[in-house]
């Protein structure tokens, strides 16, 4: 398995990745020795002076038993490096930060979000869990399963509808966001020690034809206490179960982040690019049912489509903290009360930047002969009848610029109030029939707002937040957001954990994006007007870590929704529709036997406008022991997914979105994978037998309308992580 790694990484672009890597590797080694040689010096100093008897007693030993001055040199040298080491181990590399509390700053290493609004980082957990890493698709690890195209890498959209992501600049790219980073969602690192993590998972001893195969490449390392640099590294896809449904879904990620006593920054380049051959589903559904059948030979409804999507990010977000001394308490004597770092009143004044490209090419060769490719699209050919090739692309620049101001402390009922203003410009792309007479042209738009937060907490029992966002010139004029989030928390005596109750509302009006009033590909027109649209949700969260419990409930409240019809059109629902959800995850253990469910319970008000499986279930049990104690633990069980009976979305490969189809119900089939999760020390290792109850209680195992699951075959995965102690 690592040979076969090896050579794919080492292929095309791959080593023009770790040649960067190396690169930056080297450039950091560099200051490192730098660092290293002026110990060195210091440590030569001192074996010259303060250690001079050391030396004068080599010395002797080596006119005693007339040791060559080669090997009096190399004495000297080891001396030299002894002394040097022992400088490097008994010198702690402390961070001093405002951003971090002191019980973070001391971690081997810790992780955090980065916040492009304020600059208020927040800290997140790694997946350092081999549980964790038997996830290892976005759907299983952060929701109750999806509705997708079956294959690692293609589109989904996840069942729970509280939980779908959403690009409000080019939605056409929201099925792929669950795979890809935002600078958002991108995790930045501090460590004392270099961090390498390598995984891969797939059907490694698959026919080539029906191979899946991803990976995960992850170095990150610090070059002084405070400065770090990241490199990511992921991939996702496989040849597919069905003819034409190759998928190549690629991420990479070039950060850095410093964390100064005053100054806060993190930057990077985001690099997503999916390619993915596209076969708009089986034609005849019937055909999945026949368990005699090679999935390769079902027929689909396109031979000869493709899309290329593309992102990349440029970005950077820092801000600068000022003490206002001259607030600060004073003594008896006048003299000011010195606060620690980061306490006090102060004003971090900061800025925010965002360079990101949008692209997306569909091409497709459609015989006037294929009927059932031609059905696919209605039989709707604008502008070939025979050949597509429609693009779409975005250009955003954004800037930001913003001031947090600390009246009090970190830690009070209101620790921060804040304020800042951005301008936002797009270059929007897509085909329009009088481009023939003028050329290609881009509509140009500009968006000024200005947005305000605040938030606060007593001790560890309450903190809470909000923020506000208006638009007051541009494309989104008189647009608006406002969030708030409560959370309550209490520690009872034999739950160190604590109890937390959170509360969440958000309330916005938004005018529907550019693509969804202007659109002219070869298979859909449409030239539209919409209202603006407006939601309001309110949630609320229980968390009892200590029993490995979470429950959640959400309402939420739309109107002037838009959304894909049954033909793929984007349409606008003018009536007020709601949603309710229920959530519940609870881990149970019985012994060594453990139990792992979440249920999720759906209610869609108009089922034609958002459709919901009206309740979805993942459920994880197995036996979980040590095989060797210390060294290896051992899960042994099954993972179900099951949906109950719903009209499932389609999937559209012109536009890339999912719309609602009322021909055909999926679900009430479960999908079931046996497996062996294994923790080696600290490699995380897992076996699975996927779609393992394939034909039960019939072969039913469609992910979405016309997409299937994988047929069964054996998954391996392992996750290796490297650093020193």
């Amino acid at each position: 398995m690592t040979i076969g790694m090896t050579k794919k990484i080492l292929s095309g672009r791959k080593v023009l990745m770790i040649a960067l890597f190396a690169a930056f590797f080297m450039a950091a080694s560099s200051a490192g020795a730098q660092e290293i040689d002026s110990l060195a010096v210091a440590a030569a100093q001192a074996v010259a002076g303060q250690d001079s008897l050391a030396v004068q007693k080599a010395d002797s030993a080596a006119v005693a038993q007339q040791i060559s001055k080669k090997e009096l040199k190399r004495m000297q040298r080891d001396s030299i490096w002894n002394y040097k080491d022992s400088v490097l181990r008994n010198t702690p590399r402390l961070l001093h930060t405002y951003v971090f509390d002191d019980t973070t700053k001391y971690k081997r290493m810790f992780l955090w979000n980065a916040d492009t609004w304020f600059n208020k980082p927040v800290s997140i957990s790694p997946d350092t869990t081999y549980h964790e890493w038997f996830s290892e698709q976005p759907h299983s690890r952060n929701d109750v399963g999806a509705n997708w195209l079956g294959l690692s890498g293609s589109a989904m959209q996840y069942n729970n509808w509280f939980n779908r992501p959403g690009d409000e600049i080019f939605p056409f790219f929201d099925g792929y966001l669950p795979y890809t980073y935002t600078p958002e969602t991108l995790p930045f690192y501090n460590t004392k020690t270099p961090y390498t993590e390598m995984g891969y998972w797939g059907t490694l001893f698959a026919n080539k034809k029906l191979e899946e195969s991803n990976m995960k490449f992850l170095h990150t390392q610090n070059f002084t206490p405070s400065f770090n640099f990241n490199f990511l590294y992921r991939r996702y896809g496989g040849a597919g179960m069905l003819e034409n449904e190759k998928t190549d879904n690629r991420t990479v990620a070039i950060t850095g982040n410093y964390l100064g006593k005053r100054y806060v920054a993190q930057g990077g380049f985001i690099y997503n690019r999916i390619k993915r051959d596209e076969n708009g589903g089986v034609s005849d559904p019937s055909m999945v049912l026949d368990t005699l059948l090679d999935a390769k030979v079902i027929p689909i409804a396109l031979k000869e489509a493709h899309n290329n999507l593309k992102r990349r990010t440029f970005f950077l977000t820092h801000s600068y903290g000022v003490p206002f001394k001259f607030l600060q308490p004073k003594d008896s004597l006048g003299n000011a009360i010195e606060k620690e770092l980061g306490e006090g009143t102060m004003a971090y004044i900061g800025h925010s930047f965002d360079a990101t490209v949008y692209a997306k090419k569909y091409t497709d060769n459609i015989a006037l002969s294929d009927s059932v490719g031609r059905a696919l699209y209605h039989n709707n050919f604008f502008i070939n009848p025979t050949e597509s090739a429609d693009s779409m692309r975005v250009f955003k620049l954004e800037n930001r610029f913003f001031i947090n101001l600390q009246p009090w402390a970190k830690e009070a009922i209101i620790s921060n109030v804040s304020a800042g203003i951005g301008h936002q410009y797009l270059s929007l792309y897509g085909f329009k029939p009088d481009y023939f007479l003028q050329g290609n042209s881009n509509e140009k738009e500009n968006n000024l707002y200005m947005y305000f937060g605040a938030g606060g907490k007593l001790k560890r029992y309450f903190n809470w937040s909000g923020m506000a966002k208006y638009d007051f010139a541009g494309y989104y004029q008189n647009d608006f957001s406002v969030d708030g989030k409560m959370t309550f928390s209490s520690y009872p005596q034999k739950m160190p954990q604590g109890i937390h109750l959170t509360a969440k509302a958000h309330i916005s009006q938004q005018r529907p994006n550019y693509f969804y009033n202007n659109a002219y590909t070869n298979h859909y027109i449409w030239n539209n007007n919409f209202e603006k649209s407006t939601l309001t949700k309110i949630e609320g969260k229980l968390e009892i870590p200590d029993w490995k419990m979470e429950a959640s409930v959400g309402y939420a409240m739309l109107k002037n929704n838009t959304y894909f019809d049954s033909l793929s059109i984007v349409r606008q629902n003018p009536e007020a529709m709601s949603i309710l959800s229920a959530y519940v995850k609870k881990d149970i253990q019985l012994w060594k036997l453990h139990l792992d469910n979440k249920v999720l319970f759906q209610v869609s008000s108009d089922e034609e406008v958002v459709p919901l499986p009206t309740l979805a279930l993942d459920l994880k049990y197995y036996f979980q022991f040590a095989l060797v104690k210390n060294v290896l633990d051992v899960q042994i069980g099954a993972n179900a997914i099951f949906t109950t009976e719903y009209y499932a979305p389609g999937y559209s490969p012109a536009l890339g979105v999912f719309y609602n189809q009322r021909t055909e119900k999926i679900g009430n089939t479960p999908y079931i994978d046996a497996f062996v999760n294994m923790q080696w020390k600290r490699a995380s290792i897992f076996i699975k037998y996927i779609n393992a109850a394939q034909g039960w209680p019939d072969n039913d195992y469609f992910s979405a309308f016309r997409y299937i699951r994988s047929q069964k075959a054996l998954k391996l995965g392992i996750n290796w992580p490297f650093y020193v102690n």
